[in-house]
């Protein structure tokens, strides 16, 4: 039995004389300090998706385009309105598509700003007969769009339907829209009789939307439209918010300190401070923003103007660095 123990010590101490020592892994280099200017333009017409990763601007529409967005995940039927334009909703109840013929007394609901699915304005549609009247606000031109009755008729992995028409019940139209797995939303115009629109970028490829987007202020009954700054929380963007630290001073590895969350409007708006007196707008320098990407890696942001170099507001301008 000595013997055999022996054997053992001396064979350990072998195969541990063998093994090869740990090589530590060497910590992630910090990229260069990008600055990045956004156009937005005045008065805030675009919606600019851009990726971190490759510091590029991946697709631009204007927020006129569309009117309402459909989610695109197997079994997903959220139904976005357009909080860029300030789309409004009033759901009408399971009654018939023909008796919804006005808008006086609704009740005008709006998608919450923090882009949660389960706090959309038209809500869960399944298994109703909801009448939905959409208030599309205004164009370009500052021309009202008129309303909209809507009746989602069903849904599964591949396509939506659903029927339109008039408040007066003129136009009715009855229209499939097909979804699209790599997107997360696909947009919806009512104009020209229809549309179908990819305008989001694929779901993988970018990181922010610089837009217009509802914002509900505790004191006040209805949201404003302000400019701000969304995420792609659908894809697993995560952001927080840092108040305390110095730009220059944030580091990967403070990054296990910050609570991160995947509300869509947690960079939002307040990066900027507006003086009521002018309606102009300086940068609040003590904020910097901390972002989880798409790709899983961190990078630090923060703004430092809201101007062009013409002085016309409408044009973020921020620091970006990789961690």
């Amino acid at each position: 039995m000595k013997q055999i123990i022996f054997y053992i010590i001396i064979g350990a101490v072998f195969l541990t004389g063998c093994l090869k020592e740990e090589t530590p892994v060497p910590a992630p280099i910090p990229g260069n300090v990008e600055t990045v200017q956004i156009e937005i333009g005045w008065p805030y017409t675009n919606q600019v998706y851009y990726d971190c990763g490759t510091n590029k601007v991946v697709a631009t529409n204007t927020k006129y385009d569309w009117d309402l967005a459909f989610e695109c995940a197997e079994g997903g039927f959220h139904i976005l309105g357009n909080t860029s334009k300030g789309v409004f909703v009033a759901n009408q109840g399971g009654v018939s598509f023909s008796s919804v013929t006005s808008i006086s007394g609704v009740n005008w609901l709006w998608d919450a700003p923090s882009g949660n699915l389960d706090s959309t304005a038209i809500g869960d549609w399944r298994n109703t007969n909801n009448v939905y009247i959409v208030d599309r606000q205004y164009n370009d031109n500052g021309t009202h769009l008129g309303y909209k009755k809507v009746q989602i008729l069903s849904v599964d992995n591949q396509t939506y339907s659903f029927k339109y028409a008039d408040l007066n019940g003129s136009n009715e139209v009855t229209y499939v829209l097909n979804k699209n797995a790599s997107l997360s939303f696909v947009q919806f115009s009512f104009d020209g009789g229809g549309q179908t629109l990819s305008l989001e970028p694929e779901k993988n490829s970018w990181d922010l939307l610089f837009t217009n987007h509802y914002h509900k202020f505790s004191n006040l009954p209805m949201p404003f439209v302000l400019t701000q700054v969304l995420t792609n929380k659908h894809n697993g963007v995560l952001v927080a918010e840092d108040n305390n630290n110095n730009f220059v001073n944030i580091t990967l590895k403070d990054t296990i300190n910050y609570i991160f969350t995947n509300e869509w409007d947690e960079i939002g708006h307040d990066w900027k401070i507006r003086n009521s007196s002018d309606n102009s707008f300086t940068i609040d320098e003590n904020k910097s923003y901390v972002l989880k990407t798409t790709e899983g890696l961190f990078y630090k942001i923060r703004f430092i103007d809201f101007y062009n170099d013409l002085g016309v507001k409408g044009y973020p301008k921020f620091e970006i660095q990789k961690l």
